[in-house]
């Protein structure tokens, strides 16, 4: 993609952040309407903010587009102002929306981190567990993890997902997919699009072969034990699911019965399956 389309990206996805921050967009002189408002100084391109809180700057120079802050607004911070908050290599002719939407989530990280949060309780999203710890055997997938890959599939629960974590202090899991995750998902097996259903059931695979007890219940009993109540949107997600199908399939007969239903909303641990008997025992009731 060219250079501009990808800054425009990038403003559409912190646009929502900057403005939490009272910051707005700084329109050069002679910038076309509807164009992308950016400055070209001394070879590089950038995209400038100011609020009250001071300014920011996005630049892109030389292969690498950093973002900078100051604690001046725009029109009157000099360049020394400015400190340098994230650096990244950045190739705009071979970027794609993933390289876009870390982008913004570094960016808007960084202009939460020095600004502080929309409200006071805002914090950093938690670090997920990369694929490489998780193969190793040196950590777990927990719920964090879940929630931050769940959110790459559905980009437009990102906000809902900080807000999650903004609130509670950390990630919950249970009220973010009851209250919006769930929905997402059911659409999808709905619609049984195969290239749909392949990314979700990946990543939700991946994830719980590789999970913590507690990743491994949010993804039994809380995602996909909310389909207890259509057969066939069950039947739809049977080919695309691997070590966890039986128990999913359990899990959702189980959950057909109303004196078990209302543990969806405090869901029981899942146990692996050596200790499988004991589990579908704790959803009946038994200990």
């Amino acid at each position: 993609m060219e250079l501009n389309e990808a800054l425009g990206l990038i403003m559409k996805g912190i646009e929502s952040t900057m403005s939490d921050h009272g910051f707005s967009a700084v329109i050069p002189e002679g910038t076309e309407k509807g164009a992308v408002p950016v400055a070209v100084k001394n070879g590089s391109s950038i995209l400038t903010y100011t609020g009250k809180k001071g300014s920011v700057k996005i630049e892109f120079l030389e292969g690498k587009i950093s973002l900078l802050c100051a604690q001046s607004q725009a029109a009157e911070a000099v360049d020394d102002d400015y400190k340098k908050v994230t650096m990244t290599l950045f190739n705009p002719d071979k970027a794609d929306s993933k390289d876009i939407k870390y982008l913004v989530n570094d960016f808007c990280d960084g202009i939460i981190e020095v600004y502080g949060g929309k409200n006071k309780g805002s914090k950093k999203l938690p670090q997920p567990v990369s694929k490489a710890e998780a193969k190793s055997g040196a950590a777990y997938y927990d719920v964090n993890t879940l929630g931050s890959r769940f959110v790459v599939i559905y980009p437009e629960l990102k906000e809902v997902y900080r807000a999650n974590v903004t609130k509670y202090g950390e990630f919950l899991a249970d009220d973010f997919f009851l209250n919006y995750g769930n929905a997402k998902v059911r659409e999808t097996v709905q619609r049984n699009d195969p290239t749909q259903m392949r990314k979700l059931f990946n990543m939700l695979n991946e994830i719980y072969n590789d999970g913590t007890n507690q990743t491994q219940s949010v993804i039994v009993v809380t995602i996909l034990g909310s389909l207890y109540d259509d057969e066939q949107l069950l039947a739809n997600c049977v080919d695309y699911m691997g070590d966890m199908t039986l128990s999913v399939i359990e899990t959702n007969k189980l959950l057909r019965k109303s004196s078990v239903r209302a543990k969806l909303e405090h869901p029981p641990l899942y146990k692996p399956k050596k200790q499988k008997k004991s589990f579908m025992n704790r959803l009946n009731g038994g200990n």
